[in-house]
């Protein structure tokens, strides 16, 4: 649990966005990891099924609950006020990044933090989300030209420096 847990708490935070709703999502991801632990039979990596876990179990708590956030405006605060600010140039795209990740869909938000964060292959996404691997790459790349624009307004003279594949 130790290894994993701050992986599959980012994977829930991706998804709802939330952190209470999150850290509630990653308990009940180990619990069922736990409680089914005699169904892993090692077809992937550990780390992948414990993803694939927190994934459908914060996608479940999202479909179940309200809306929380009635604009997208209320997303970047969201995920600003859990850093701390101490005005450095790399915190700020820290920031910057941060921002445009929570500008992008749930699904796509996490595609992206396990492909690029958690260095994923495309394949294990496929495993975690159930997506094929043709839409995960549709998803990467999309999601890629969408922070590229986000970045760019944010970070206007600055984006030079930060280079997209």
């Amino acid at each position: 649990m130790r290894t994993y847990k701050h992986l599959v708490h980012t994977v829930c935070m991706r998804v709802l966005r939330h952190r209470e709703d999150a850290e509630e999502a990653t308990q009940d991801a180990f619990v069922k990891a736990f409680q089914n632990l005699h169904a892993f039979q090692g077809g992937s990596k550990l780390g992948t099924w414990l993803y694939s876990i927190a994934y459908r179990t914060a996608l479940s708590k999202l479909r179940s609950r309200k809306p929380v956030m009635s604009t997208t405006e209320d997303v970047p605060a969201q995920f600003l006020a859990t850093h701390s600010d101490d005005g450095t140039e790399t915190q700020d795209r820290k920031r910057a990044l941060e921002v445009a990740l929570a500008e992008l869909p749930e699904e796509d938000s996490t595609i992206v933090t396990l492909f690029y964060l958690h260095e994923q292959s495309v394949e294990e996404i496929v495993t975690i989300t159930g997506l094929s691997a043709s839409n995960v790459k549709v998803k990467l790349h999309r999601s890629r030209k969408r922070m590229h624009a986000t970045l760019q307004h944010l970070l206007k003279t600055e984006l030079w420096t930060i280079h997209t594949p």
